[in-house]
């Protein structure tokens, strides 16, 4: 939508015919890109004018019968800030006019009336007037800016609360904008995090055929989801059981789709039917969470809230198809949170819940208090400088330092087996996340038949064996991993230095940034290979050719050393008698005994 200005509706108010016929000939007003749309004869016709016709600007005369023009501009500046007043004064009344433009008048002009003098307050009002209409289009595109995006902000900061990056003061101004009814009289909340996923083999890779709930293309899907905007997609109704929602493939080479792209559309799908699972439920906020997750938030206590999930998750394992691919539907849920800030505990609690899914299989409801509480005991908690510590030393190879950390980890008194089967399950994570750290793949990332075995193991003896031995397994592969690419990274600076020695430039830095690893690093491993730092050893291989050089050819001294990277003779005749124990001189002269000998 492009601004167009209409031309400004001007209203002349004087009790003198002659003033408001000099007024409307004096000027091309059409040229000024104004209309003159009415004439007054007094204050009170004027208000009825002005109320009929809205002009943007009025003319009026200072003194007329019953009002004057400064009482009058009063009443119409209170009842019409945006319009603009000129007043039309004598000399006489020159000192009465001015101080009127203190009320907020917007000019004056003095009689007689000039031409000039009109068409200057005339472009100058224009020029406001189209500078606020300006403003005022602007503020108005970025309203509707603002309506359209609102369904994602709002999402966002929702995002943030689960998130705990909204202090707790701006928490209920921010909801009160969005819509979201917390108060802080009966503050409560449960959360469900649910995962939607597809296994695509390979050879399915195509495009989706056509979904009915979805009226958008794939490639409009994949807009919306990066947009990160699910209020676009159109509201689903909610369908009985039997009735399937089944998106097929069809093997065209015309269209060819990514996974993800199926795997998005999947996820919009299941937000749309979560979303008419709850119609006009404002208690409910349904989002997207940062990992394409979704989230329902009950608000309030809820006490069918985990079997309205339950039955949630069935109908959409059950509705949502894909032909030749399995679709899984598990859902965590956290515990009832007391408090509004305390979003952020019931957010963690599901996405622990929803983690525990490698244990227990999918296509399933995860509670958390089903985990880790049983008779009211107080849960398991997590050391999370502890598991940090854990999952660095299983990413150096350091598996002996990790066992260590195992023993500090599980001596903590556990009340029942559910508490130490979590520490395990947080044990594991940390191997394995520094298993995909140091990119390790397969069995090595994950034996699931060595995971089992932890986690149906009912004595905590028999858990700690089983995870000092998944400990060192994963921190000895990566450990000989490291080896591996430590030795290939040497050989090759060998190599490297072997062939560019001759160059005065080259230095621990300069290699080092050649095969992109850090000096520190690189020196460390030069040690640890050779026994020998950086430059011990660049320094030997130098003296070696030197001593070459020497043996073979005639070369000069100083032409010696510029060969093997040292242009300073003085220091390379040092170097030289320090590495072989002869000075130079002395070696030819030994060679050329023997030679002659």
């Amino acid at each position: 939508m492009e601004l167009t200005v209409e031309p400004l509706k001007v209203l002349i108010v004087d009790d003198e015919y002659l003033i408001r016929n000099l007024l409307r000939m004096r000027i091309d007003w059409e040229q000024q890109g104004m209309v003159i749309v009415g004439e007054a004869s007094d204050a009170q016709e004027a208000l009825d004018q002005v109320e009929l016709l809205r002009p943007d600007i009025v003319f009026t005369d200072i003194y007329m019968p019953k009002m004057d023009g400064i009482e009058l501009s009063g009443i119409l500046m209170e009842r019409y800030p945006s319009l603009k007043i000129v007043v039309v004064t004598g000399h006489d009344e020159f000192e009465y006019a001015r101080q009127s433009v203190k009320l907020g008048i917007s000019d004056f002009i003095l009689k007689p009336i000039r031409a000039s003098e009109l068409l200057q307050v005339t472009a100058k009002l224009r020029l406001a007037i189209e500078q606020e209409i300006g403003r005022e289009y602007e503020l108005m595109k970025l309203r509707e800016e603002m309506e359209q995006s609102l369904p994602y902000l709002r999402e966002r900061f929702v995002n943030q609360w689960l998130s705990h990056v909204v202090p707790e003061d701006e928490l209920y101004e921010k909801a009160r904008f969005f819509g979201i009814p917390i108060s802080s009289g009966e503050p409560g909340l449960r959360i469900a995090l649910m995962e939607v996923e597809v296994a695509v083999p390979q050879a399915k890779i195509a495009a989706p055929e056509v979904y009915p709930h979805l009226p958008e293309t794939a490639h409009q899907v994949h807009q919306a989801h990066q947009a990160r905007q699910p209020h676009q997609l159109s509201q689903v109704q909610r369908e009985p059981q039997h009735d399937q929602t089944h998106l097929s493939w069809h093997q065209t080479e015309a269209h060819p789709q990514p996974a993800e792209e199926i795997h998005i559309l999947l996820r919009m799908v299941g937000m749309k039917q979560v979303q008419a699972f709850y119609p006009q439920d404002s208690q409910t906020i349904i989002v997207m969470d940062p990992h394409n997750r979704i989230v329902v938030l009950s608000l309030g206590w809820d006490t069918e809230f985990a079997n309205q999930v339950q039955q949630l998750q069935e109908e959409l394992q059950h509705t949502l198809k894909l032909e030749g691919c399995e679709v899984d539907v598990t859902v965590g849920i956290g515990q009832w949170q007391s408090r509004w800030g305390k979003a952020c505990v019931g957010y963690r609690e599901a996405c622990r819940a929803l983690d525990y899914q490698a244990f227990v299989g999918k296509n399933q409801v995860i509670c958390f208090e089903d985990l880790v509480i049983e008779g009211g005991k107080r849960p398991y908690h997590s050391d999370a400088q502890l598991l940090q510590q854990l999952q660095f030393y299983v990413s150096v190879g350091a598996g002996e330092e990790a066992v260590l950390l195992l023993e500090r980890m599980l001596s903590v008194p556990f009340s029942d087996v559910s508490q130490f089967r979590m520490a395990a399950m947080d044990v594991v994570t940390e191997c394995q996340r520094a298993a995909i750290e140091q990119q390790l793949e397969g069995e090595h990332a994950l034996n699931k038949e060595a995971v089992a075995a932890i986690f149906t193991a009912n004595h905590l003896p028999e858990l700690k064996s089983m995870l000092e031995q998944h400990i060192r397994t994963v921190s000895d592969v990566i450990q000989a991993k490291r080896q591996t690419k430590e030795g290939n990274l040497i050989d090759r600076v060998m190599a490297y230095l072997e062939e560019n020695m001759g160059n005065a430039e080259v230095g621990l830095s300069s290699t080092a940034a050649v095969f992109y690893v850090s000096s520190g690093h690189l020196g460390r491993l030069m040690k640890k290979e050779t026994g020998q730092t950086f430059v011990e050893y660049l320094t030997q291989l130098r003296m070696k050719k030197a001593e070459l050089l020497l043996k073979q050819t005639d070369m000069k001294g100083y032409e010696i050393g510029e060969q093997v990277g040292i242009p300073d003779p003085h220091y390379f005749s040092v170097l030289f008698k320090k590495h072989i124990g002869r000075s130079m001189n002395e070696y030819r002269n030994v060679k050329h005994e023997k030679t002659r000998l």
